[in-house]
């Protein structure tokens, strides 16, 4: 009988640090595949600049290795930072925004773990970027602790010095990794920036954690609105019970269909609005098959129709629906949830063309 995969989940950025401890733990050898996942949270810019490093990757130690997939986490962290503009003035800080964008990416990454059935996910979080909270090793125990309540460890594998920033700029390149210049670094900002998503909130981050927070008209401003490692642990135990309650939800929806019990699976959808693309998500229950067949054969007399293997796509103005045989629907050219789903009901949801888990399997 051979012994079961090993496999760990990596919250992935494809900047130094992420791309250095994947470097190592794929040259460890301790794991049998490594999930690379990066999570846009709706205002990122370049995020499939992400793909370079991953990419790099993949070519160094293979794709039965490495996997790289990017997951848009955008209506999951609008349910955790809500209400915003009230949580920002009650804490005097807009490094609330920060916080509730990080948990929406771990929410996202244990979500990930269940439905693969994986028990570790892992980072680039390092001690070097302690300036802020989200990196000091109290907030991170109250990280772990939230992992750990369903069953997964969570780590950082390059979080001692270990040379510091330079260091392990110096090691990306000996080990063959794309850099940018080196006196980035000196300001504290990463010489691997065009390899990894920019979040547009990043810039207000940069006045707490770069060598300006020193200056002296804007140190009284930081020392007002920073936010307490105290007060940061309250407010994340408050944002908890909510991103519990959305993974809760979500494996109480992966569950549909899989008793056996008789669904008409097209109405159990969740959209997720997709970050500069212009597109909505729907996705269903986990096992959940659509075919594209049955789709095809539907919409093949309709103009704007187009097949690609298993991927059918109908245009509709300026719209456009694809779909996948993994169950998986996206429409293009919608702002708003409303207007794709929709779309949906009209050239999807009214055909028999999905099967249902229990079915599936």
């Amino acid at each position: 009988m051979s012994a079961a995969k090993k496999e760990l989940v990596m919250m992935f950025t494809g900047g130094t640090d992420t791309t250095l401890a994947a470097d190592r733990i794929a040259e460890a050898g301790e794991y049998d595949r490594l999930h690379l996942l990066t999570f846009c949270n709706g205002i990122c810019v370049r995020v499939e600049h992400s793909r370079i490093h991953a990419e790099e990757l993949v070519k160094k130690h293979g794709s039965d290795l490495i996997s790289h997939e990017i997951i848009y986490v955008t209506e999951l962290f609008k349910t955790i930072r809500s209400p915003l503009k009230p949580m920002i003035k009650e804490y005097d800080s807009t490094l609330t925004f920060d916080l509730c964008c990080r948990l929406s990416m771990e929410s996202r990454a244990i979500m990930y773990a269940l439905d693969h059935g994986l028990s570790e996910v892992c980072d680039g979080t390092n001690i070097d970027q302690g300036r802020l909270f989200l990196e000091r090793p109290e907030y991170l125990r109250v990280s772990k602790a939230f992992f750990a309540s369903f069953g997964i460890r969570y780590f950082s594998p390059v979080y001692a010095k270990e040379g510091g920033r330079m260091g392990r700029r110096d090691e990306l390149i000996r080990r063959g990794f794309t850099v940018g210049p080196r006196f980035f670094e000196s300001l504290n900002i990463s010489t691997c920036l065009s390899t990894q998503p920019f979040c547009l909130m990043a810039f207000h981050t940069f006045f707490f954690t770069s060598f300006l927070r020193n200056a002296p008209l804007l140190r009284r401003f930081i020392a007002k609105h920073n936010l307490s490692l105290e007060r940061a642990i309250q407010l994340r135990l408050d944002r908890e019970t909510i991103a519990r309650q959305a993974i809760e939800d979500h494996v109480a929806f992966n569950k549909v269909g899989q008793d056996g019990e008789s669904v008409r699976i097209q109405d159990h959808y969740c959209t997720t609005r997709l970050c500069g693309r212009n597109a909505v998500e729907l996705s269903f229950p986990k096992g959940t098959t659509l075919d594209v067949d049955a789709l095809a054969a539907v919409w093949a007399e309709e103009p704007g129709f187009e097949k690609d293997g298993n991927i059918v796509r109908m245009r509709r103005g300026r719209m456009e629906i694809e779909a996948f045989s993994t169950g998986r629907v996206l429409v293009h050219g919608a702002k708003d949830s409303e207007k794709a789903v929709g779309l949906f009901n009209e050239l999807v949801a009214a055909h028999d063309v999905f099967s249902s888990p229990a079915e599936s399997s």
